[in-house]
């Protein structure tokens, strides 16, 4: 009598477990990202921090320096997954992929800044002309950056970003190199 129970209670779990679609399973719909989120790095020597200039489609990112330093420019490489998000023309006339935030370039041309897009690298360089300019502190924002997300990439997929070949002018002269940190970039 205990071998029927046990198998009417088998046979009863087994039309359950069917009627309840069994192992067929529907798997949860794709989300896209429609911006990038982005984590601070942490210390105070140089490193990309979110600007206040950041909207949900474009993300904005400064280079500061250690605030009780001087300087008279930076130059750095910073790269991207190309595949996930490209880097994306800041300012107020949108023309150029960086943007001049401290240092003196002078009216005249030719200027000593330049950021350009070579396949998933920015490479950026600035330094003020002469001497005679005034150092700048390097705990504000110095250039800015901006990157965007492209198309059909999910949800919360980590993308790859690292800064290199970085170097600064101090205000005694002389380019030294640097590290710059970087935060987590999240496709959001």
């Amino acid at each position: 009598m205990k071998k029927t129970i046990i198998s009417l209670t088998s046979a009863t779990l087994a039309l359950g477990f069917l009627a309840c679609g069994g192992s067929k399973s529907t798997p949860p719909p794709v989300v896209y990202a429609t911006g990038l989120d982005y984590t601070d790095p942490s210390g105070t020597g140089y490193r990309f921090v979110k600007d206040a200039a950041s909207t949900p489609t474009k993300l904005v990112l400064a280079l500061r320096g250690p605030a009780s330093e001087t300087g008279r420019g930076v130059s750095f490489s910073i790269t991207s997954d190309a595949t996930k998000a490209a880097f994306a023309k800041v300012g107020q006339a949108d023309s150029e992929y960086a943007q001049n935030m401290a240092f003196e370039l002078g009216a005249t041309d030719p200027k000593l800044f330049k950021g350009v897009v070579d396949g998933n690298a920015l490479r950026v360089s600035i330094a003020q002309k002469g001497a005679t300019a005034t150092a700048k502190p390097l705990g504000d924002a110095l250039v800015r950056i901006a990157l965007e997300i492209k198309p059909n990439i999910v949800q919360n997929t980590n993308i790859t970003f690292t800064a290199s070949d970085a170097k600064a002018l101090p205000a005694s002269g002389g380019s030294q190199p640097i590290t710059i940190a970087v935060g987590t970039l999240v496709a959001k």
